[in-house]
């Protein structure tokens, strides 16, 4: 087997081959990842993302099979009913951190609270939180078209215990 030579018809590149060493942790290595995306399927788990289950993309859904999603709304101090932006502009953290907690959130609604502190951190010259809502949403679909229609769970609900009005930054030291 001839090794071909560069492309300016000068020597051939230097091959060196990796060492039993070298080969051996690099087998290693991928063992242990066949090892964990093994686990997480086993347990069904996609906490260990990039390396879990990823079940939510395992199968198709049928057209007429309705969808179902996680939101936040808050009663303002001024009395507005709104919806909370769920990213990082809005509260600090994305949706996907709010929709992986939504079970200890609906046990333990005081952990609104601190949605409440964020929201009021980022947006100082806004309206206060008073009330927060967790709510799922099931919007239905036809022949996988939305049909305008659909339904608002009150999953949970909490009344902001502080005070958050005009944010003060801490003086940098």
């Amino acid at each position: 087997m001839s090794i071909p030579s560069a492309p300016d018809g000068g020597s051939p590149p230097t091959v060196r081959r990796l060492s039993t060493l070298q080969r051996s942790w690099r087998v290693i290595l991928v063992g242990i990842g066949l090892i964990i995306l093994s686990i997480a399927q086993v347990i069904s788990t996609n906490d260990w993302f990039p390396l879990g289950s990823l079940s939510q993309y395992s199968y198709a859904r049928p057209l007429d099979s309705p969808t179902k999603a996680v939101r936040i709304r808050a009663l303002t101090e001024a009395g507005n009913d709104r919806g909370v932006s769920l990213s990082k502009g809005g509260i600090g953290i994305e949706r996907a951190e709010i929709e992986g907690q939504v079970q200890r959130i609906i046990d333990n609604p005081e952990m609104l609270e601190g949605i409440a502190r964020a929201y009021s951190e980022r947006n100082p010259k806004n309206p206060a939180f008073v009330e927060l809502r967790m709510e799922r949403v099931i919007r239905y679909v036809e022949d996988g078209k939305p049909t305008g229609e659909e339904d608002v769970e009150v999953l949970t609900t909490w009344t902001v215990q502080g005070d958050y009005g005009e944010y003060v930054p801490k003086e940098k030291k």
